[in-house]
């Protein structure tokens, strides 16, 4: 995910100071036996481009995915059919791009056509919240089912993802209705 700080000139983080910070994370998870750098929930153009350096100096591959609103583009703006080019000129392209997070399936869906038909080619990641978060009580519940979920995973491939998960709020139950869906779809 993010450092949680916004880079010059909007804040007071370097770009090689992200880089470094983003390599001390990754190093540890590939002693711990990662194989991928899973890069999510991001963004800043700049700050998903220092993540990938890292992952790069490491010596692993990478995926990045940002996390869209409901107006289609991420807190700085960056838009879904953008993400492509986030990582364009590294000496190494990532294993796949896409979304994660957001508001639920309905919204990912739409950045998720987006992303799709700027380059159909792509290996496209989407992985959707399960609803919006709401407490009840002193517990927080989503609103997504899992037949909803299952409708989402259907939806998802027949725009053209690759690799599906579920992100916030998603559950074995939810999971498992989603696998039970793909495996049961042909894509239209």
């Amino acid at each position: 995910g993010p450092t949680g700080e916004l880079l010059v000139p909007l804040g007071a983080m370097t770009y090689d100071e992200a880089v470094e910070a983003f390599a001390e994370q990754i190093e540890g998870l590939k002693a711990g036996g990662a194989e991928v750098a899973w890069i999510e929930t991001m963004s800043a153009p700049d700050e998903i481009r220092a993540a990938a350096e890292a992952a790069i100096r490491v010596g692993l591959p990478y995926t990045y995915t940002g996390s869209f609103d409901t107006a289609g583009r991420t807190m700085m703006g960056l838009l879904p059919k953008d993400i492509h080019d986030v990582a364009d000129g590294l000496p190494q392209a990532p294993l796949g791009v896409g979304a994660n997070c957001g508001v639920g399936a309905s919204d990912i869906l739409a950045s998720l056509l987006d992303m799709t038909e700027a380059k159909p080619e792509a290996t496209v990641i989407v992985k959707g919240n399960c609803g919006i978060p709401e407490f009840r009580g002193a517990e927080i519940h989503y609103s997504g089912t899992p037949e909803l979920m299952a409708d989402y995973v259907r939806l998802a491939v027949d725009a053209g993802a690759k690799i599906i998960g579920g992100c916030c709020g998603t559950s074995f139950a939810h999971l498992a209705a989603m696998r039970k869906a793909l495996d049961a779809h042909t894509r239209s």
